[in-house]
């Protein structure tokens, strides 16, 4: 597509992959991901932990190339900010290291200095902007993570778990710094485990599995009811696997002798079916309210059992 081409919506797109896939080793992250980010909007991305997310948001921001398929960026001076999910205790106060990020960005200096403490400020790091990082708190290191990357004013914000560490009130502060940076033209990508976040800022939700894009919620739709949970039992670990790969499956967990797997709601039929024809049993089939995302993906990894855990779990 020229770019001259473009038109409405995709006059505003920032950046955009198209059938890109990237492998590592023998491991396919992302797989045929097509997807385009717009000036202005929100997207969220949800998914269990290796599904492709984090591989997505570098991608994007041009930290790692498709192995195959494209990245397109409508300019090469797109000013990016990025947060990775893993921020460092650098042994620099936040001035220091706020500063000089900025100076390395061609930011002015008074202006860095400016903005630096209205976000410090808003965030309620303000008294300690000169305090070694060493001393901080996860959740004090992730408040700097993210005033580095929305300082400069960008153009294209990618966060990967903006809320980790961070206590109610500071998520609340973070929420309306987002949504003034969107108001203001800012196109948001950001991978999230929280609904809270999703419903006040997202534009659109994309479900991610296995490196794909399996479920795409934009607008009004974000609060509809999207997925069944299904309860079943008598299914041999090796018969869930083969089910839950299907398109249509969420995914699964295991809940003492049972199993719950979420499925797509007009996937839901079809599911059901290739159980019975496996041999499982269905014990009950319960609509989800909200907005289709599975309850799984809002977990802590800790809260959640391993692949291991089905040989002693299912029946």
């Amino acid at each position: 597509m020229a770019i001259e081409d473009l038109t409405g919506e995709e006059a505003c797109e920032l950046v955009a992959l198209y059938d890109a896939d990237k492998i590592y080793g023998k491991r396919k992250v992302l797989q045929n991901l097509t997807l385009a980010v717009v000036a202005g909007q929100c997207t969220a991305l949800v998914g269990k932990n290796g599904s492709g997310k984090s591989t997505l948001l570098r991608m994007l921001a041009g930290l790692t190339r498709p192995t195959s398929g494209r990245r397109w960026v409508r300019s090469e001076k797109l000013v990016t900010g990025y947060v990775p999910e893993r921020f460092p205790p650098f042994s620099f106060t936040p001035a220091e290291f706020l500063l000089s990020a900025a100076e390395v960005r061609g930011i002015d200096k008074a202006a860095a200095e400016k903005e630096m403490n209205g976000f410090l400020e808003q965030l309620g790091m303000d008294r300690f902007v000169h305090v070694r990082m060493t001393q901080f708190s996860k959740g004090m290191l992730q408040k700097i993570n993210l005033i580095q990357a929305m300082m400069g004013g960008p153009e294209l914000l990618l966060l990967d778990e903006p809320l980790s560490g961070l206590d109610v009130k500071a998520q609340e502060d973070l929420l309306r710094v987002l949504v003034s940076l969107k108001r203001d033209g800012t196109a948001i990508v950001m991978s999230v485990h929280e609904s809270t976040l999703i419903e006040q800022i997202a534009d659109r939700v994309l479900l991610m599995k296995n490196g794909q894009v399996v479920q795409e919620t934009r607008g009004d739709r974000l609060a509809a009811p999207a997925v069944t949970r299904i309860v079943l039992r008598g299914l041999d670990p090796a018969a869930v696997r083969e089910i839950s790969a299907h398109s249509g499956v969420a995914n699964y967990e295991i809940r003492m002798d049972v199993c719950e797997m979420e499925a797509w709601s007009d996937s839901t039929d079809l599911i059901i079916r290739e159980i019975l024809d496996s041999g499982g049993s269905i014990v009950s089939v319960i609509p989800q309210e909200g907005m289709g995302i599975h309850l799984r993906e809002w977990l802590q990894p800790s809260e959640l059992l391993t692949e291991g855990d089905l040989y002693k779990c299912l029946p």
